[in-house]
């Protein structure tokens, strides 16, 4: 370990360049490994795949389009023109995650022809000729039934899309047949003014519709998952460097030189350092893939490229909370991965060591996808008590802000507390260290953990 101070005067003064030794070794040592490289390759692939899956899905429907659907109208003499009407409802739908605005440039999704022989039309569609036969009929209280035969499910999306055709033909029917004029029609289902308001007067105003919430929460969604994935991933690696130095006796040479907390501190910053680094090699490329969307899914699918922004939901305070989170989210788990992984002077032991911190992780994580998807009141007072509690703030706190349910106060005074408890963990994590390169061949249980926080 070059760079180390090892003199026990100027404590003081050694401190910082020891931490950036330290830290200098660990980042630089990671970031030459192939895993490294090989992770963020993948990590980045991944990223713009998933920015870009509107798009991908957009064009998988459009190498499908002009899809048959063969219908059976038989004796049921519909008052509307059903083949016409099937035509336009399902081919101007919204369908497609990413609307292409330029006129004439989109191919129809599905073409539907009418047909005089139930029988043939299975067949084609047993062939492939066809992707679904539609047969209609009339019920004894006078209202048109349909079957369709398919390959799909019953949950599949062509079938769903079909259905919803066939729900809104069937009330043309109805209001044709009680002589309501198609003019009128229109204007029958034509959606009321319905606003969502909160109770609380002087509240901060919510989501304006229900895309605007799904937007907000699918956003602070994947921003939980990353932050997830981070502290994991990057504690896991603090903790096997920690376990692989101590099985060496590195660690015994290196505190000869070091302090347990200058130590740690390095690691952490190292590490920490890295996967920030690691993260905006990701983010970079995803976030550019996110806004240009509208100008690559125009140049791949053709159309108008729409206007470049953020988003639906993407706002910069709610990135600012992300990176303020998630440096020291990061720095609470991992110092305290490190000061676990100091009890064990196995690599094969370190899950064991490290599975109620994981558990804690998890469990916050939990709690915040459900109280985001609504499974839990996102207003209860055990998950607002939650979003202040250390361990679980990073997932909760940011959630419940990603979906206007915490204002920026709030957020402030979770930020400090998560900022006021890292320095403590770094002080218990730093009494397991110093005991625990000591401690070979025993193993990690709660007893052990005592010993090693009360050590002298």
């Amino acid at each position: 370990m070059s760079g180390l101070a090892s003199a026990p005067s100027g404590y003081a003064r050694r401190t910082i360049p020891n931490i950036v030794a330290v830290a200098r070794r660990e980042f630089l040592w990671r970031l030459r490994t192939r895993t490294f490289k090989f992770t963020t390759v993948l990590l980045v692939i991944a990223g713009i795949g998933l920015a870009l899956l509107p798009t991908i899905f957009t064009l998988i429907d459009r190498e499908g389009t002009g899809e048959r659907v063969e219908l059976v109208v038989g004796d049921s003499a519909p008052s509307v023109d059903v083949v016409t009407a099937f035509n336009l409802i399902l081919n101007t739908q919204d369908i497609s995650p990413i609307p292409i605005t330029s006129k004439g440039d989109a191919a129809p999704q599905f073409t539907v022809v009418a047909s005089t022989d139930l029988a043939a039309s299975r067949a084609h569609v047993l062939d492939g000729s066809a992707v679904a036969a539609l047969a209609l009929g009339r019920s004894a209280a006078g209202d048109l039934t349909f079957e369709l035969y398919s390959k799909d499910g019953a949950i599949a999306r062509r079938t769903q899309l079909i259905r919803q055709a066939a729900i809104s033909i069937a009330i043309q029917d109805r209001l044709t047949r009680a002589g309501i004029p198609p003019i009128d029609q229109a204007r029958l289902f034509d959606p009321p003014a319905f606003e969502v308001l909160s109770a609380e007067p002087g509240a901060r105003p919510g989501p304006e519709s229900s895309l605007q919430a799904a937007s907000a929460f699918l956003i602070s969604f994947g921003l939980s998952i990353a932050l997830f994935m981070a502290i994991i991933l990057y504690g896991q690696w603090i903790a096997f460097s920690v376990a692989e130095e101590k099985n060496s006796r590195v660690m015994e040479v290196v505190l000869a030189a070091a302090t347990p907390f200058q130590l740690l501190s390095g690691k952490v910053l190292g590490v920490g350092a890295l996967g920030l680094a690691q993260f905006l090699i990701v983010l970079v490329p995803t976030g550019l893939a996110v806004i240009f969307q509208g100008q690559i899914a125009a140049l791949i699918l053709g159309g108008d490229a729409s206007s470049i922004s953020l988003p639906e939901g993407l706002s910069l305070p709610l990135l600012g909370v992300f990176l303020v989170m998630f440096v020291l989210g990061f720095g609470l788990y991992a110092t305290l991965y490190a000061g676990a992984a100091a009890l064990v002077s196995r690599q094969e032991d370190i899950n064991q060591i490290v599975a109620p911190l994981t558990l804690v992780s998890v469990g916050g994580y939990m709690v915040a996808t459900y109280a985001g998807t609504g499974l839990i009141p996102i207003d209860s007072p055990f998950v607002i008590v939650m979003s202040y509690i250390p361990l679980f703030s990073p997932y909760l706190m940011m959630t419940r802000f990603g979906v206007g349910a915490a204002g920026p106060l709030e957020v402030l005074v979770a930020i400090a507390l998560l900022a006021l408890t890292v320095p403590v963990a770094l002080w218990i994590a730093a009494r397991l260290y110093r005991s625990g390169v000591l401690m070979y061949g025993q193993a990690p249980t709660p007893r052990l953990l005592l010993r090693a926080l009360l050590a002298r």
